[in-house]
């Protein structure tokens, strides 16, 4: 039987990623550092690794729901198990 590991990271390209901290000096007044214009935009790094190798770095375009996973399986998932020979996945 054959095991594969798969995980995926989103970053936001102009602003925290749900890390969010807030200082404030009470002798000032609050201050905006940073505002969102046109959404910003993302991307997401997806990999996965099993016992006999690893599938390389892809960057996934867009919001990944359904159909765009099953994509991401077909296109990455199923060329590294067919290479791999095993067939009880």
């Amino acid at each position: 039987m054959a095991v594969l590991f798969s995980d995926g990271k989103k970053w936001n390209l102009d602003g925290p990623d749900g890390n969010i901290k807030y200082w404030q000096d009470l002798r000032k007044g609050p201050r905006s550092f940073f505002s969102r214009q046109n959404g910003g935009g993302s991307v997401v790094v997806w990999a996965a690794f099993g016992f006999k190798g690893q599938v390389g770095l892809s960057f996934l375009d867009g919001r990944q729901n359904s159909p765009k996973y099953i994509e991401t399986l077909e296109n990455h998932i199923m060329p590294f198990a067919e290479n791999t020979g095993e067939q009880n996945w």
